[in-house]
């Protein structure tokens, strides 16, 4: 199973990545207002209904939006923000279908997201919902991660024990801690950076990208 953002769309959080596309427009936020901007960001689309039916694109432009109000900053710079994430974004999803596309022949695929109601939209959208066994929506469920009882919903719905199931994500706190304390196994995708881990027993396996689970799958 896998968490979606920073997971399945390119392996790169979504605030380091928004971070990123302000620095190539030149706009020379220091890094703690940008993680603000992003965090009301999100904290709106929670809030907002309508969200949970857009689709990548639109989420993004809400998204963008809400952040350029905390920022007190609208510029033409938004239109290029938007389309360079969601650029990014299905780029990194198709690779995961081809990936997902292997996997698929040998294990029971599911997606387990903090989201707004639209993940299994967006997944719809990359041709990846028809290799998922389950599509787990926090907004959908009522839960979130890192909280146990959204990952045991999951493996409920693949009709497994949770010692079966490898889940991999990128968030250390909301995915590895969260399925660990759910007895699910866990890959944690770090990146090429070494992270520190304050609770190495909670990881299974460090992954640079989703492409090192195949070896691990053929063992």
């Amino acid at each position: 199973m896998f968490d979606y953002g920073g997971t399945l769309d390119g392996g790169v959080h979504w605030l380091e990545r928004f971070a990123q596309l302000y620095s190539l427009a030149n706009l020379d936020f220091p890094f703690q207002q940008v993680r603000a901007a992003f965090d009301h960001a999100t904290r709106c689309a929670y809030g907002e209904p309508a969200v949970a039916e857009f689709g990548l694109e639109a989420l993004v432009e809400y998204h963008v939006s809400r952040q350029m109000e905390q920022l007190g900053f609208s510029v033409p710079a938004a239109t290029a923000i938007v389309a360079g994430f969601v650029r990014a974004s299905r780029a990194g999803l198709a690779e995961s279908r081809v990936l997902l596309g292997r996997l698929r022949q040998r294990v029971a695929l599911g997606v387990v997201s903090n989201f707004y109601g639209n993940v299994h939209r967006i997944l719809e959208e990359a041709e990846l919902a028809p290799l998922l066994a389950t599509i787990v929506d926090s907004s959908v469920v009522g839960v979130r991660k890192p909280d146990p009882a959204i990952f045991a919903l999951a493996v409920k719905h693949l009709g497994v024990e949770p010692a079966e199931v490898l889940y991999v994500g990128d968030s250390f706190e909301k995915d590895i801690v969260g399925a660990h304390a759910a007895g699910l196994r866990t890959g944690w995708l770090t990146g090429a950076t070494e992270r520190p881990c304050g609770c190495p027993e909670c990881v299974d396996v460090r992954l640079r990208r989703l492409a090192d689970l195949e070896p691990l799958l053929a063992i």
